[in-house]
């Protein structure tokens, strides 16, 4: 009898506890409900005449008013900002001028060269064709010959990656070891990290350009905020695990605590570092082709004019070379992190002695100066290549007329079924309510400091609207209502994220299951990583037109992978006794999944969904490119008329509105041993 009591008794105890944590987050909910009836009364949505001060936009625009009056006087403005823009903008055209003097033929060879010391013959063969498409490929372009190659534009745009890794290296690599070695560094670099990967990509670019205006440097900087952080958690999380008995030996025999991290953990913690920076150039590159919206130039130009004025066929040709670039780097600097872990790349694989490897570089170097001097070559010759424009716009036209029917149905069922019906049902919610319901979950997720930390964000998040009729210096009025823009982009995120969920979960679960599924799925998921967010655009509007819906079907594309590799990894992670006593017990197949392998992976599940949301949220805002609505248009108007105000105070929403999803959306179970 005692031994079932004392069974009894801890069940009930921990039945008391959710039980308590349950009803005290709902008396969060409930306090934040009062408070806000209490200041604003049952306001539907949010009140118009709650500003703060004269309006969020009306600071933006009075900061860039100062800016643009102080430039030239202001010692910080002119001398440190000044200076570094002046040094971005120089350093980039002096690689720019330096891969020109290489001419096509350097930069192919250096390319092919590089891709076979690093890899094998066949990451050299692709790299050379994928480098030789920059200048085959071509775009009418309205010159002499009336078609131009994209070799000069492919260029810039490899200039402009070139200096913004070398940057985020200088930068991400220090900070890294840093935060690997000092536990505050680590705490006080944490909330920063999630700042920069919760910000959409698109809000960054705003403040940068008040600070840099318009040009390469405006699109280097925002590059490095946005490519930086990966880095900077790989490169800690490579040194922090090496195994502790490694470091006790070499402290064993008198290694100071430099030479350990020197000699010992960096080494060890080369291949994780690398995989950071293949994650970097990857995101470096995705964030220069939308950097273009400030003026960086390079391959995303002729997306962004594609986008503009519907040239569908151009757009997708360059969207092409931007896809082949990212495949190129891709390949080759993943090669460099696989051969890091090989052991058997010394013995097995050829590897050039320093003599073999410096005659190698002399022949490269006398092939440039000969095709400089001698030759007198420089970008890729203008008759060799042909364009396959008007190609693709004939096919793109023929896919749209044929799913004409189907792509209506669905843009027609979305829109009035589903989209409409959530805006209005969203844009009427009390904003009381949704802050209530916002610090419960907060508060049952990760405590008080969480629940405040989400109301707030929800009131602030209304708070940042515009004076109704607002102008700036006799400037055009515009009425900015954030609440209502932001609830129009959060029914975008919900209708992506489910469908993300409904689709990527049993995709993931069938690459667990059947291994056929999961090699076919593999190259579409890579090339859907590959691909940055931008080239995404093209096809949608040809197959969908411009508005919410392309905005929602390029977010469903885009965040796919995330939830599809999540879940099949989390699957995988199942322990196979675990699996093996369910069958003992006599389980079916299906079972034993819905019972056993699918609660055991929930976390991962979990964070496939935290993913998502960031992922679907991101590519909503580039979206606003194509007439989806939100605040990813506010931030786009704000681009193309000017108005500073209108799109950093949607920039800063979008940063609130991020912050909620992200803080609701995160697992508080572990993995791996390791709190998430």
């Amino acid at each position: 009898m005692s031994s079932a009591a004392g069974s009894v008794a801890p069940l009930g105890g921990i039945r008391l506890r959710v039980a308590g944590r349950y009803t005290t987050s709902l008396a969060a909910g409930v306090l934040v409900c009062v408070a806000g009836v209490a200041a604003s009364g049952f306001h539907t949505g949010f009140p118009r005449r709650w500003v703060l001060g004269a309006g969020a936009p009306n600071w933006f625009d009075r900061l860039d008013s100062w800016v643009t009056n102080n430039q030239s006087s202001n010692f910080f403005l002119h001398t440190i900002v000044g200076g570094f823009s002046n040094f971005l903008n120089g350093t980039t055209n002096d690689v720019v001028s330096a891969l020109h003097w290489l001419t096509w033929v350097g930069v192919l060879v250096i390319a092919t060269l590089l891709a076979w010391l690093v890899g094998r013959w066949r990451t050299a063969a692709f790299s050379a064709l994928m480098v030789a498409s920059f200048g085959v490929l071509q775009i009418p372009n309205g010159g002499p010959n009336g078609i131009a190659d994209m070799w000069s534009s492919a260029m810039t745009t490899l200039a402009l990656m070139a200096v913004a890794i070398v940057i985020s290296t200088i930068v991400g690599i220090p900070l890294g070891v840093a935060a690997a070695v000092w536990t505050p560094v680590s705490k006080t670099l944490r909330p920063v990290l999630d700042m920069m990967q919760i910000l959409p990509a698109f809000a960054y670019l705003v403040p940068i350009v008040v600070l840099f205006s318009i040009g390469n440097p405006a699109g280097i900087v925002a590059t490095v905020i946005y490519a930086v952080p990966p880095l900077v958690r790989f490169t800690e999380v490579g040194i922090r695990t090496v195994r502790r008995d490694v470091i006790e030996a070499a402290e064993s025999f008198g290694a100071t605590r430099r030479q350990v991290l020197r000699d010992v953990q960096l080494p060890l913690a080369a291949q994780a570092i690398l995989l950071g920076l293949n994650q970097v150039i990857m995101m470096a590159l995705s964030i220069v082709v939308i950097a273009s919206l400030v003026g960086a130039g390079g391959l995303g130009d002729p997306v962004l004019q594609a986008l503009q004025t519907q040239q569908i066929g151009m757009g997708a040709v360059a969207g092409v070379l931007i896809v082949f670039m990212a495949m190129w780097l891709d390949r080759t600097s993943g090669a460099v992190g696989r051969s890091r872990g090989r052991a058997a790349v010394a013995a097995g694989r050829r590897r050039l002695g320093r003599r073999e490897l410096l005659a190698v570089w002399a022949g490269v170097l006398a092939v440039v100066l000969v095709s400089h001097y001698g030759l007198g070559l420089g970008d890729w010759p203008a008759g060799w290549g042909f364009s396959v424009v008007d190609q693709v716009t004939n096919g793109l036209n023929w896919v749209t007329t044929q799913l004409a029917g189907v792509s209506a149905s669905l843009s027609s069922f979305l829109t009035l079924q589903v989209l409409n019906p959530l805006q209005r049902f969203l844009g009427d919610f009390p904003w009381w309510l949704l802050a209530g319901i916002v610090a419960a979950a907060g508060w049952l997720r990760g405590g008080p400091r969480r629940a405040l930390l989400l109301a707030g964000c929800v009131a602030l998040l209304g708070l940042m609207q515009a004076p109704a009729g607002y102008t700036f210096q006799g400037t055009t009025s515009y009425d900015f209502t954030a609440w209502g823009d932001a609830m129009q982009t959060l029914s975008l995120v919900i209708v992506a994220l489910a469908l993300d969920l409904v689709i990527g979960i049993p995709l993931g679960i069938a690459a667990y299951r059947w291994r056929a599924v999961d090699q076919a799925l593999r190259p579409i998921l890579d090339l859907l990583q590959t691909l940055p967010a931008f080239v995404y655009l093209i096809p949608v509007v040809a197959l969908f037109g411009v508005g919410n819906l392309a905005g929602v079907t390029a977010s469903l594309v885009y965040a796919l992978p995330a939830a599809v590799r999540a879940t099949t990894l989390g699957l995988r992670a199942v322990q196979r006794d675990v699996i093996e006593a369910g069958q003992a017990f006599g389980s079916t197949r299906w079972q034993l999944l819905r019972k056993v392998e699918l609660p055991i992976a929930r976390p991962y599940i979990g964070l496939a969904v935290n993913q998502t949301i960031l992922l679907v949220m991101a590519e909503v805002v580039v979206a606003g490119l194509v007439g989806a609505g939100g605040l990813g248009l506010d931030v786009v108007t704000g681009f193309s008329r000017s108005e500073v105000g209108l799109g950093a105070a949607a920039g800063l929403a979008m940063v609130l509105m991020g912050i909620v999803l992200d803080r609701l959306s995160q697992s508080n179970q572990t993995i791996g041993g390791r709190r998430e």
